[in-house]
């Protein structure tokens, strides 16, 4: 009686293995075809920049250094942009606040301040948006403000 009954048990064990096991591969492709779908909706292939790198060239040191960034959404949804973060505090970003519909434009608009800042200018700005993120680039160049444009008087003539 003991041989059937433990026979039994272990036949309904590995029925039930089977069971889970068949379950977990459904759940695995259905997981994988999210995946695959989610990786389609790249943010590259719906937010279309005219430019996605800017260089100033050479700026002086005090000008102003701005570039606005724009895209076209080419996807079937309104893209939000819901933050736009940048690798340092002398670049300061403004961008589209209202949803961008599909086919209409938006933009980014980012600030580099020069004052102070001799030396080369190499930042990425960070597009976080509800359709993914996208890095944009500025480069360029601060060049020293020029120095006065008459000589200084330093004369040996002394006033009374």
């Amino acid at each position: 009686m003991k041989k059937p009954l433990l026979s039994l048990v272990v036949l309904l064990t590995m029925g039930t293995s089977v069971v889970f096991a068949q379950e977990n591969r459904k759940s695995l492709k259905k997981k994988e075809k999210t995946e695959a779908v989610a990786v389609a909706a790249d943010p590259a292939d719906v937010m279309k920049f005219k430019n996605e790198v800017h260089d100033f060239g050479n700026v002086k040191e005090g000008d102003k250094a701005e570039y606005e960034f724009t895209f076209v959404n080419k996807g079937k949804k309104p893209i939000t942009i819901q933050n736009v973060t940048t690798t340092c505090g002398c670049t300061s970003p403004n961008w589209s606040k209202e949803p961008v519909a599909p086919g209409k434009k938006g933009s980014v608009m980012v600030s580099y301040s020069t004052p102070g800042r001799v030396g080369p200018i190499n930042r990425q700005v960070t597009v976080m948006t509800d359709a993914g993120n996208k890095v944009l680039k500025i480069s360029g160049t601060v060049v020293a403000k020029p120095t006065a444009s008459v000589p200084q008087n330093n004369s040996a003539i002394k006033a009374n």
